[in-house]
């Protein structure tokens, strides 16, 4: 693969940057009134407005002022009040204070349902770096399609917005899927720094918020925000025993730059010590890195001991970053230093075919790599569930990729989740269905949320094989893993 094929195909995997990259930009404040019902209304009836601050946190502002409403403070009028944190509820209104209500609350929120539909929203980056989303859009809805009308009586229609790879952008998507959609609920698709931001939106205006599982750091006390997969803090701790089980006695870590990674990287190391792996490297770069800072940050992996790893393969790699950096510093790694590291990671965007495809054409995975994932690899899509391939052929008129597997598979989780709230479905009925509760579709591993919001329980094994597919192709190694 020459060097031109491979910027092409680096530009299409930004899209793909979705979990395992946070984008650092921080917008300035960006206000907007939340409509009624959707918002917290202020003790003088007036509406309040959200922005996002310097730190990427949803604040409320009282319209009147200008001013950023302290957190737990001033109690409302739209919605139940809050414990004793004096905040409002967030449900017919009203944004959660310190101490506040756990879900959804006060009279019953139907919004987004009907007699016979149930509206959600989706944000996911469909763009960002000018790369179309042709694999989201054809596989964004095939499942609820596929199962029609099941849910009770219901069907689901699916609103998608693009957050643009940015959490302002991402906020702002999940507003206009609220307040003019008027959907049920809201679903993180991708994006780790996005997810945080529209988790922390949902909640304040009493929306459930499903997600996959990213971060712990400040999403743990929202209300009616559930992650479905395991976070990163708790895959690093498997991880490390994976690393350990495969022979590797060092590790090496790069990740990107935001603090929503933070706990993913307290989680390895506390891994890394527990198994007693070395560390021989633990690297944070910009997640708009160029190719300078990529080369250097392969240069401490490798530098000089890149005749040690290229002799005896001895080091392992962690890299949380989007597919476009890793592509690149696996490429730097290959090319410029003839060094090979194992690449050994979690989440879900460096384990599909497309990043398997641009490290295989670029040697990077030439003694292998292996990723964690929520789901199997597309290989064994017809041995794990053999309606996925017939509904994307009959929808789309062609087989569907690991990207629409990994759809289908979110929303056959989903689609459980509402089934069991009953048809006598609220927002609040269906936070309060969540609790406690545990969910086995056999594509995710189970979700399980008896010991809170975070339900992952376990996670696939995918492994890299440059042979297959077309250039590169992620095999499933394992399934429903909870240690190694």
């Amino acid at each position: 693969m020459n060097r031109r094929r491979t910027l092409s195909l680096v530009a299409l995997l930004v899209f793909f940057a979705v979990l395992a990259a946070a984008c650092g930009q921080k917008a300035g404040v960006h206000s907007t009134g939340l409509a009624a019902g959707g918002g917290g209304g202020l003790a003088d009836g007036s509406t309040t407005a959200t922005s996002i601050d310097a730190n990427g946190n949803i604040v409320a502002i009282d319209p009147a002022t200008g001013q950023v409403i302290p957190s737990g403070g001033g109690g409302t009028s739209g919605g139940t009040s809050g414990g004793s944190g004096g905040g409002a509820s967030a449900g017919t209104g009203g944004r959660s204070g310190s101490g506040g209500s756990t879900g959804p609350s006060g009279p019953a929120d139907r919004t987004g349902v009907t007699d016979s539909v149930i509206k959600i929203g989706i944000h996911a980056p469909a763009s960002g770096a000018g790369a179309p989303a042709p694999s989201f859009d054809m596989g964004k809805a095939v499942y609820f399609t596929f199962i029609g009308s099941s849910i009770n009586g219901r069907r689901v229609e699916v609103v998608f917005k693009d957050d643009g790879y940015n959490p302002s952008q991402a906020v702002q998507a999940c507003k206009s899927m609220v307040q003019n959609d008027h959907v049920f609920l809201l679903v993180g698709g991708a994006g780790t720094d996005q997810i945080v931001a529209c988790a922390k939106y949902a909640a304040s205006v009493g929306v459930p918020y499903l997600s996959e599982g990213v971060t712990e750091n400040g999403l743990g006390n929202l209300p009616g925000v559930f992650a479905e997969t395991m976070t990163y803090k708790a895959q690093g701790a498997l991880l490390a025993q994976y690393i350990k089980k495969q022979g590797f006695t060092k590790v090496a870590m790069v990740r990107g730059n935001t603090g929503n990674f933070d706990d993913a990287h307290s989680g390895f190391l506390s891994g890394a010590q527990a198994q007693g792996l070395t560390m021989v490297k633990d690297l944070a770069i910009n997640k708009d890195s160029g190719a300078a800072e990529v080369s250097n940050a392969a240069s401490q992996v490798c530098g000089a001991r890149a005749g040690e790893a290229t002799d005896k393969h001895d080091v392992a790699v962690y890299p949380l970053m989007s597919p476009k950096l890793f592509i690149n510093f696996a490429g730097a790694a290959a090319q410029q230093f003839q060094c090979f590291p194992r690449y050994a990671g979690i989440g879900i965007t460096l384990g599909i075919n497309i990043v398997a495809q641009g490290v295989c054409q670029v040697g990077g995975f030439k003694t292998g790599g292996t990723f964690f994932s929520p789901f199997q690899g597309i290989a064994s899509a017809n041995q794990v569930d053999p309606d996925y391939q017939k509904a994307y052929q009959a929808q789309n008129g062609q087989a569907g990729d690991d990207i629409g597997f990994s759809l289908w598979a979110a929303e056959k989780v989903i689609a459980a989740q509402l089934k069991g709230a009953g048809r006598d479905l609220s927002r609040q009925s269906f936070v309060a269905s969540l609790k406690g509760k545990s969910f086995t579709t056999g594509v995710y591993p189970t979700v399980n949320f008896a010991n809170g919001p975070f339900g992952g329980t376990a996670t696939h094994v995918l492994k890299v094989d440059c042979s297959k597919g077309s250039g590169g192709e992620f095999q499933t190694e394992s399934q429903n893993n909870k240690s190694f």
